[in-house]
């Protein structure tokens, strides 16, 4: 069930990291790269956190 929430963090995080817009500029492009990688962390957690779990329950 993790692995439903931890894909589509990683997916949305690595386009937020991988995409520069001219447009909105550089602090534009910073703080979506700041996001980006949030969401890689948040991924990171959740999927390293859950595991964690079902390792003690058993």
């Amino acid at each position: 069930m993790r692995f439903f929430l931890a894909i589509p963090l990683i997916l949305i995080g690595s386009i937020l990291v991988g995409l520069t817009i001219d447009d909105i500029g550089d602090i534009g492009n910073i703080i979506m790269h700041i996001i980006g990688f949030g969401c890689l962390l948040g991924a990171i957690v959740i999927g390293r956190s859950k595991k964690e779990k079902l390792k003690k329950q058993s």
